[in-house]
């Protein structure tokens, strides 16, 4: 947290030396894998944010400081609870309730770019906070082979944590519209802490997807008319 704020100051201290004439809107969703959400139906997650940017032209390319606020969606997590009566009759096959959760967080995103013409490179930090949900019951089924799966309650997940995120980019300006334009960014990301708090189940949760945005340039703001 601590070099955080030091990076937040350090942002603030060149925005304050340099001229502003150029500010951004944008975005953005994104299609992401996660290592550690586990769902019969794979493990892909999504994101959606809007990012707000702030660009220094350079003599070689340009730099730029981003926050916003997103969404993300890291998969989900199904629990088989066998819910046989001990001592009853035995049925012949297992009686597994099947319940899910999601790993559902916001984060506020901090991130410095690197632009040289249509190609960018960026790192970022995100404070994120899990979004703690109801259990969801999907019914019962009977295969054995699911009660050797892990056990997870939505209270051993980390309320609080902080990701590094790294990624490369490309932009795209729209014909005739200068303002205007997309943008294509494969990144990665990973939690500095576990996402659980049982230390019996310590992982660190490791993320990769593409990003596809769109984003409006206000332009010549330092000019006076």
């Amino acid at each position: 947290m601590k070099n955080l704020f030091v990076i937040l100051l350090l942002s603030a201290s060149v925005m304050a030396s340099a001229q502003i004439n150029s500010f951004s809107v944008s975005v953005d969703g994104s299609i992401l894998f996660s290592e550690y959400a586990m769902s019969r139906s794979g493990n892909a997650g999504t994101t959606a944010g809007v990012r707000f940017e702030l660009p220094i032209d350079l003599p070689v390319g340009q730099i730029a400081i981003s926050s916003g606020l997103e969404m993300s969606n890291y998969g989900k997590q199904y629990n088989y609870n066998d819910m046989r009566v001990v001592g009853g009759e035995d049925p012949g096959f297992p009686v597994i309730d099947v319940t899910r959760f999601e790993y559902k967080y916001v984060a506020i995103p901090l991130r410095l770019k690197y632009t040289w013409r249509m190609v960018y490179a960026q790192v970022g930090v995100k404070a994120e906070r899990f979004q703690k949900q109801d259990l969801v019951t999907e019914g019962t089924m009977s295969d054995p082979a699911y009660l050797d799966k892990p056990l997870l309650e939505i209270d051993d997940i980390r309320e609080k944590n902080l990701s590094t995120e790294f990624a490369l980019g490309f932009n795209v300006q729209m014909p005739n519209r200068p303002n205007f334009g997309i943008y294509f960014e494969p990144n990665v990301s990973y939690m500095t802490k576990s996402i659980f708090k049982n230390s019996t189940l310590e992982n660190n949760q490791l993320s990769y997807g593409l990003r596809i945005g769109a984003k409006y340039t206000f332009k010549n703001l330092g000019q006076r008319k």
